[in-house]
C-alpha cells in the first residue's frame, strides 16, 4: 500500500498488530527496510498533550491530533480493515513515498551486440587453403562464399540498440527503445530471435525476447519498443539466426551446431 504523507504512514503503523513484521519501501533509497531501521531514520512524532477544560476545571489530557470529520473516521476504519486482512499473511508491507523520485535527462544509449563467445575469430583464407589442400581440389565459388559468411557472420549481421535515458538516485530508466538488424551478407535471413537484457548490480534483472522474420539484406530491420526499463544498463544479443540461403543456423546456447568446429554453424535445413 502506498502512502503520500507521514500522517497516513503513522496511522498504518499504529494499526498494525505485529509492528516487527512491517517492511517499508523507501523510494529515496530504492530498498525495503524493517520497522526498527525505519524508526532509526525517522522517530515517531511526539504528540503534545494539553489539558481539556470540563465544567470549568482542568481534567484529563487529550491529544491535539484527533480525527474530527466523518471522512477521516471512515478512512481510518478502512485502513484498519485492510491491515487486518494483510496481517493474516506474511506481514505488513508499506510503501514510503513522501518525496517523488526526480528523473533527469541523461545521454542516450547506443550499443552494438558483442561478439558471441561461441563464435571465435577465424582466419577463413587459411581454413579454405587447408580444406582445398586436404581434398586436392579447389572449392567452388558458392561454397567459398557460404563458408566465409557462416564463420564471419558477427561482422556482417549487426545488431544494435538505441534508447533515451534518464537517471535518478534510484538508478536509470530507458525508453524509446529501438532495436535494429543490419544484414550485410548479401542474402536474406529467414528469421532471428533477439534478447534485450536489463542489468542491475552486474546481474540480469529482466529480459525481453523479440522475433524478426524475413530480414532483407537491402533494408534495415527495426523494432520500436514502448516499454520503460529500469536498471543500471541495457544490452542486446542474438539468441538464434537462420538463413537457408547459405546453410546457416546459429544458436547462442550451443558451442557447435554442425559437429565441425571449422564450420560450426553449417546446417542443411
Amino acid at each position: 500500500m502506498e502512502v503520500q504523507s507521514k500522517e497516513e504512514l503513522e496511522t498504518l503503523i499504529e494499526s498494525a498488530e505485529q509492528p516487527d513484521k512491517i517492511r517499508i519501501w523507501l523510494f529515496s533509497s530504492n530498498e525495503w527496510i524493517s520497522y526498527a531501521a525505519f524508526r532509526k531514520k525517522m522517530p515517531p512524532v511526539s504528540r503534545k498533550e494539553k489539558p481539556v477544560a470540563i465544567n470549568g476545571n482542568t481534567s484529563v489530557a487529550s491529544s491535539e491530533w484527533q480525527p474530527n470529520t466523518h471522512s477521516k473516521r471512515t478512512g481510518y476504519r478502512w485502513f484498519k480493515k485492510v491491515l487486518y486482512f494483510t496481517g493474516a499473511t506474511a506481514g505488513v508491507f508499506l510503501v514510503f513515498n513522501f518525496t517523488k523520485v526526480k528523473w533527469e535527462k541523461a545521454d542516450p544509449v547506443n550499443t552494438t551486440a558483442a561478439r558471441p563467445v561461441n563464435v571465435p575469430d577465424m582466419d577463413i583464407d587459411s581454413l579454405i587453403y587447408e580444406i582445398e589442400d586436404s581434398r586436392g581440389q579447389s572449392l567452388d565459388r558458392n561454397t567459398r562464399t557460404n563458408l566465409r559468411l557462416r564463420n564471419t557472420w558477427p561482422e556482417r549481421i549487426l545488431l544494435q540498440l538505441a534508447a533515451d535515458r534518464e537517471t535518478s538516485g534510484a538508478g536509470s530508466r530507458f525508453f524509446n527503445v529501438d532495436v535494429s538488424i543490419d544484414n550485410t551478407t548479401g542474402f536474406n535471413l529467414d528469421n532471428a530471435i533477439v534478447k534485450v537484457s536489463v542489468w542491475k548490480n552486474k546481474k540480469i534483472s529482466l529480459t525481453d525476447t523479440l522475433h524478426f522474420n524475413g530480414i532483407r539484406y537491402d533494408k534495415l530491420a527495426k523494432r520500436e519498443l514502448d516499454y520503460r526499463y529500469k536498471g543500471d544498463s541495457i544490452s542486446v544479443s542474438f539468441e538464434s539466426i537462420k538463413a537457408k540461403s547459405f546453410n546457416f543456423c546459429y544458436v547462442a546456447a550451443t558451442k557447435n551446431n554442425s559437429g565441425n568446429y571449422n564450420d560450426r554453424w553449417f546446417c542443411k535445413e
